[in-house]
């Protein structure tokens, strides 16, 4: 079944290839470049033939498309084009891995990646993490983190989540309680695997109902209970969890504001965001970006940017 593009960005009709690589040539063409050449050939035209172009790019004119923006550009605008020329999963693997890099590990990248991934998108996920970086993405998380955390991003990269289908009212009753024990309800402290057993492996559809039954259990919302039992990145990782069952659309919207709220910008986050989301949902996450902060996500980005770097995201965001 083919699923709906909810993005901004749509395939162009009537590619050709041959022609946008020759405007991506004639944009860089001289002293100088032309960026709104440049951002105009990038939004209008899918990750798929953004790739496609690349490729007609190398056999035109034997070099290699990115680098030659890479030359013309700089700072941030360069940053997100050279996102947009990435593919998907690449921008996503990409992101992991600087993740559980460094001098210390960005838990709040791993949850938003891999919380809200569907079992094939996890599969893909791991194939092109081992393909780029050399290890299995597993392996990484294994080796990088610690605790119950590690427990939670291992489970969630395992690709063991239940495919969506017709949900079990008898199996989320049962679940509820098997939440409630392992949490408010234990008599001596929580235990976390049954919280991360449930969470990691059940359908999101599946999720709703239980999280519903378990209200009526426990007579508390079971992001009040999470909060209560748990602390630190293994809260934040079931809360996420949560919120991308109860709302997909907000749960992203929350992380877009979180990257532009306050003193300063978190540019990563929000390319990653825009451009991952661009061709996915992200038709969706605007209005509801509105509900949340009552302002249009448009209007708070240009407020937060500027100059071309500007121009690109809000051209993906779109009116």
């Amino acid at each position: 079944m083919e699923v709906e593009n909810r993005g901004t960005i749509k395939e162009k009709a009537n590619f050709d290839d041959e022609a946008a690589a020759k405007r991506f040539k004639l944009a860089m063409k001289g002293l100088g470049s032309d960026e709104a050449a440049i951002i105009s050939l990038l939004v209008s035209h899918s990750s798929l033939q953004r790739q496609a172009i690349e490729e007609k790019y190398k056999k035109m004119y034997g070099r290699d498309l990115v680098d030659d923006l890479k030359d013309e550009l700089g700072g941030h605008f360069e940053d997100a084009v050279v996102a947009m020329m990435t593919s998907p999963y690449s921008l996503l693997v990409d992101a992991l891995h600087s993740a559980l890099s460094g001098a210390g590990t960005d838990a709040d990248v791993l949850t938003e990646i891999l919380c809200c991934r569907s079992t094939a998108d996890i599969e893909s996920l791991s194939w092109w993490y081992e393909k780029r970086h050399g290890r299995t993405l597993d392996e990484a998380l294994e080796d990088d983190l610690n605790g119950d955390f590690r427990d939670l991003m291992r489970g969630l990269a395992s690709g063991s989540r239940e495919e969506e289908g017709p949900t079990d009212s008898a199996k989320a009753r049962k679940d509820a309680q098997d939440l409630y024990d392992a949490g408010i309800g234990a008599n001596a402290g929580s235990e976390e695997s049954e919280f991360i057993a449930i969470l990691n492996t059940r359908s999101f559809a599946q999720l709703n109902p239980t999280f519903q039954e378990y209200e009526n259990i426990s007579q508390e919302a079971i992001e009040e209970s999470i909060k209560k039992e748990f602390s630190g990145d293994l809260m934040d990782g079931l809360l996420s969890i949560v919120k991308r069952v109860r709302d997909p659309p907000g749960f992203f919207a929350e992380r877009l504001h979180n990257s532009i709220a306050g003193s300063g910008t978190d540019d990563k986050t929000l390319i990653r965001l825009l451009v991952s989301r661009s061709e996915v949902d992200l038709a969706d996450i605007k209005p509801r970006y509105k509900e949340l902060f009552g302002s249009e996500l448009y209007d708070d980005v240009k407020v937060d940017t500027s100059g071309d770097y500007q121009k690109l995201l809000l051209a993906i965001i779109g009116k």
